[in-house]
């Protein structure tokens, strides 16, 4: 009986798996190579073509170890209700080793802040979405192919498919950097920083002599002059600080004697401020919700609890006192009673009720005849 109830769980679980070949909610950003490992949106080979249109730009020519940004447009996908779209950035479709840094390329930052070469993002109801990554060239001179794939749902979906689409190759020529060039220290990432903090942005270059920095609001068209100081390869600008849903976006211009390099733009990267507070602070409420805990217990304890063993409460006089009918409404005392009674000499032993007008007989002095 055990076997079969085993074997029967085992054959659920395949079924269930077999059959998930799609996450809705998507899987968050990552380093994911071309076929995801079966555990974002399911197999290539289970998935359907995507009827969006995607298209990438990027510089066909660069130097190694200078910053080259790629830019992705996805539009006109059949989305599903949350319109989550998942994009990759890869540098092969061989199903490993797919991630451009497996190619020499470093990600300085991603779509979303980050430096994954996977990010998901919610398409607005325009129904096209840009993303764009900013990478360092390999330092190795040659000839680089870029690749991107999108992965998104649809409504409705019965099979709980994922769609999916691959661009062509984008070949990039990667050139010896020129001697002096300036640009972006090789190991150099933007950095993330807290919701309301205006600390300066530290920037980190090579054969470079002056930074200028400009920055903008998202969705603004001219940017701003950030005050910059600092000197040889770290440099420090003053940007405003990111609050709630409000993102900034910085350029980074590296000059020298001989060159002036106008680098892509970056985007600060933010997230919430970390838990603020005193550890006996701490303490005390994980107290407090220790004893709520506990007094739950304690009260479902008692109510779930048996009777047996208990003694048992003699409850007869309070059983008596109900079961005692009440003195009916408008009854007279026993004293008011016989005391209105009328004695009567021509009637011996009877005494006359003037208020029911009936006679009534009397007990210290029965009629003749009667007991």
């Amino acid at each position: 009986m055990r076997s079969r109830t085993t074997v029967l769980i085992i054959i659920a679980l395949l079924f269930a798996t077999s059959a998930s070949v799609a996450n809705p909610a998507g899987e968050g950003d990552a380093d994911r190579d071309y076929t995801c490992g079966g555990s974002c949106h399911g197999d290539p080979a289970l998935s359907s073509p995507s009827d969006g249109t995607v298209t990438v730009s990027v510089d066909p020519l660069s130097f190694s170890g200078t910053a080259t940004a790629v830019h992705v447009t996805a539009s006109g996908m059949s989305l599903s209700g949350n319109r989550l779209l998942g994009v990759f950035l890869l540098s092969s479709t061989s199903g490993n080793d797919d991630h451009p840094e497996d190619h020499g390329w470093n990600i300085l930052q991603d779509p979303n802040g980050g430096t994954h070469n996977y990010v998901e993002v919610v398409v607005p109801p325009s129904g096209s979405v840009t993303l764009t990554w900013v990478m360092l060239a390999p330092a190795q001179s040659g000839i680089q192919t870029l690749f991107t794939e999108i992965h998104h749902g649809s409504n409705p979906n019965s099979n709980n498919w994922a769609y999916s689409a691959l661009t062509r190759g984008y070949t990039v020529d990667v050139q010896p950097v020129p001697e002096n060039l300036p640009g972006f220290a090789f190991d150099w990432t933007p950095e993330t920083r807290v919701t309301g903090d205006d600390s300066p942005t530290v920037v980190g270059t090579r054969n470079t002599t002056s930074v200028a920095v400009q920055w903008m609001l998202e969705g603004e068209w001219v940017p701003h002059d950030a005050e910059v100081t600092g000197e040889g390869d770290e440099w420090h600008a003053m940007l405003p600080a990111t609050i709630g849903e409000t993102r900034i976006q910085y350029q980074v211009t590296t000059s020298n004697g001989d060159f002036s390099i106008v680098q892509p733009w970056l985007t600060v990267a933010t997230e919430p401020a970390a838990f603020d507070g005193e550890i006996w602070g701490a303490r005390v409420q994980a107290l407090a919700f220790g004893l709520l805990v506990m007094a739950f217990l304690l009260s479902l304890q008692a109510r779930l609890s048996p009777w047996d063993g208990r003694p048992e409460l003699d409850h007869t006089e309070e059983v008596e006192a109900a079961e005692t009918p009440p003195e009916p409404p408008g009854l007279e005392p026993a004293d008011d009673y016989w005391s209105r009674l009328v004695p009567s000499e021509e009637n011996p032993g009877w005494l006359w009720d003037p208020v029911e007008e009936e006679w009534v007989a009397d007990p210290n002095n029965p009629p003749e005849g009667g007991e």
